[in-house]
């Protein structure tokens, strides 16, 4: 069986940035499953993933275009204290919620305004991926529907406890 659209595929990878810093990954832990063609995963690593088989393994570069897109300066937003619900509790490196429900890091507090940015914090950045295919089926007929694989309550995805 290869990957293709409507089948459930099962991966362990490990993601770095241009450094060689591991972000994050599922390297011996269970598998993480998504669905193909559901847009479940980044648009480039779905892309690369097509037409693979079990125990294939693939190193991927992933541009920002094909990731999360370029870091965008719209979204480094001045936000004035008299807005904020307590000024006083926010500081720099923490993430706040902002009057729309965006998510934001703050990046610079000083007596009148914050500043956050609403970037994703991978955005503009190019993505190692190491990918082996650890399993491919049919997804379900509900699985197609809702968009995303069904999931089986005695899995883990990382550390106990993490999910």
């Amino acid at each position: 069986m290869i990957i293709s659209n409507n089948k459930v595929v099962s991966i362990n990878y490990m993601l770095k940035d241009e450094a060689g810093t591991v972000l994050q990954g599922n390297d011996g832990y269970s598998p993480e499953e998504y669905l193909h063609g559901a847009e479940n995963i980044l648009p480039g690593l779905e892309r690369a993933l097509e037409g693979l088989k079990i125990d294939q393994v693939i190193d991927v570069v992933i541009y920002p275009e094909e990731a999360y897109g370029p870091r965008e300066v719209s979204l480094i937003i001045e936000v004035a204290n008299g807005d904020l619900e307590d000024h006083a509790a926010v500081n720099v490196g923490e993430y706040i919620q902002l009057f729309d429900g965006t998510e934001a890091i703050v990046v610079e507090k000083n007596e009148d305004h914050i500043i956050v940015d609403a970037n994703h914090p991978l955005a503009g950045q190019t993505l190692y991926y190491t990918v082996k295919i650890s399993g491919i089926r049919d997804a379900t007929e509900e699985e197609i529907i809702n968009g995303v694989p069904s999931m089986p309550m005695a899995n883990s995805c990382g550390p106990a406890g993490c999910c």
